[in-house]
C-alpha cells in the first residue's frame, strides 16, 4: 500500500510538471491576451489605432484590390450569368494576409463566406446586371469613397467600444441634422478580435 502511495505522489508530481511546460510562444500568447483583458483603457487606444492606421493606408491604397477578377461571367465576360473566382479569392485573400496586418484571420474567413453566399446567390439571379454583393465597399460599407468616410471619423462625436468576451464592437457615432435638430448615428460599425495578443478588424458592418 505504502508503495502505491509513493507512486501515485510520483505520477502527479510529473504530471503537473508537465502542465507547467509549455513553449514560450504559448506563454508569450497567453500574456499577452490577459495584458488585453486586463488594460481596457489601452485596448480602446489600440483597437481606435488599428482601425484609424487600416483607412488611412486602404485611402491610398484601394486600387490594389480591384487588380483581381473575383468573379466573371460564366458565357460572356462581364454578363450574367456569374461565378466567383476561388482562385482569384485566394490570390487576393493572400494579399490581404501579407499586405494589411489590421485584417485579422476572422475577417478573412468572415469575408470568404460572404463570397460563398455571392456565388450562391448568382445562380439564383442568373438575369441580375449587377453581380449581388459588388454594388457597395465592403471596407468602407456603404458606397461613399474612403475619404468620406474618414472625414466622418475625425469629427465624431463618440467611439462606443462595448466588450463582449474575446471581441470588441465598435460603434463610431456622429452627430446629423435632422429637420433642424441634431441627432447620434452611428458612422460604422466594426468588430475587433485580438489574434496573438494584437488587436485585428475581424468584421465591418452588422451584417
Amino acid at each position: 500500500m505504502r508503495r502505491i502511495i509513493i507512486f501515485l505522489f510520483i505520477t502527479m508530481g510529473v504530471m503537473a510538471c508537465k502542465d507547467k511546460k509549455q513553449s514560450p510562444a504559448t506563454d508569450a500568447t497567453q500574456q499577452k491576451t490577459e495584458e488585453l483583458v486586463q488594460n481596457p483603457g489601452k485596448d480602446s487606444t489600440d483597437i481606435r489605432m488599428v482601425i484609424t492606421d487600416f483607412y488611412s493606408w486602404y485611402n491610398t491604397n484601394y486600387t490594389k484590390f480591384q487588380v483581381y477578377d473575383l468573379y466573371s461571367g460564366i458565357k460572356k465576360d462581364d454578363t450574367p450569368p456569374y461565378k466567383i473566382n476561388w482562385e482569384e479569392v485566394e490570390k487576393y485573400q493572400d494579399f490581404i494576409r501579407s499586405s494589411v496586418p489590421q485584417l485579422g484571420e476572422e475577417f478573412i474567413t468572415n469575408q470568404k463566406r460572404f463570397f460563398q453566399q455571392c456565388d450562391s446567390a448568382f445562380k439564383v439571379d442568373v438575369k441580375d446586371d449587377i453581380p449581388y454583393g459588388f454594388d457597395y465597399d465592403w471596407y468602407t460599407n456603404s458606397q461613399e469613397d474612403t475619404q468620406y468616410l474618414i472625414d466622418e471619423m475625425n469629427k465624431a462625436t463618440s467611439w462606443l467600444i462595448t466588450r463582449t468576451g474575446d471581441y470588441a464592437k465598435v460603434d463610431v457615432k456622429g452627430n446629423y441634422e435632422n429637420n433642424g435638430k441634431k441627432e447620434e448615428t452611428t458612422i460604422i460599425t466594426i468588430t475587433m478580435k485580438p489574434e496573438n495578443g494584437q488587436w485585428k478588424i475581424a468584421k465591418i458592418g452588422n451584417e
